[in-house]
């Protein structure tokens, strides 16, 4: 959304005495003026006036009316063709894996910086790292 499009909304809403929530009592009208003005001089404050129209419910509902809506680009897997699971079920990488050597107790890493047990859990001694 572009901060034009933010602050046009912003003079509509403001210039209607009639649009819902202008007149709203917690609604800070002098600050949205103030903001206008800057506006007006160039600078850029679509946030701000974001935030001051969104914090009311009548004006937030009012500003998503006259704001250009937006197409969707969002995708989910029901849309088409996407990300879909991979058949099957995963298999550790045998690329790393630390065993046991008296019991054969395996612990394979499934990522870099994974913690790795200190010791067999069947009090064995330490995991021998085999590649």
């Amino acid at each position: 959304m572009r901060d034009e499009d933010i602050v046009a909304a912003a003079r509509d809403i403001r210039a209607e005495s009639s649009a819902p929530g202008a007149n709203e009592p917690g609604f800070d009208t002098a600050a949205l003026d103030a903001l206008l003005r800057r506006a007006s001089s160039g600078e850029r404050v679509g946030d701000e006036i974001l935030a001051l129209l969104t914090s009311s419910a009548a004006v937030r509902r009012e500003l998503s009316r006259r704001l250009p809506q937006e197409e969707d680009t969002d995708r989910s897997a029901a849309d088409g063709p996407g990300y879909s699971g991979l058949p099957g079920f995963g298999e550790p990488s045998a690329e790393i894996v630390h065993r046991c050597p008296v019991c054969g107790y395996e612990y394979p890493l499934f990522e870099v910086g994974e913690p790795v047990p200190e010791e067999c859990p069947d009090g064995h001694g330490p995991l021998a790292l085999t590649a």
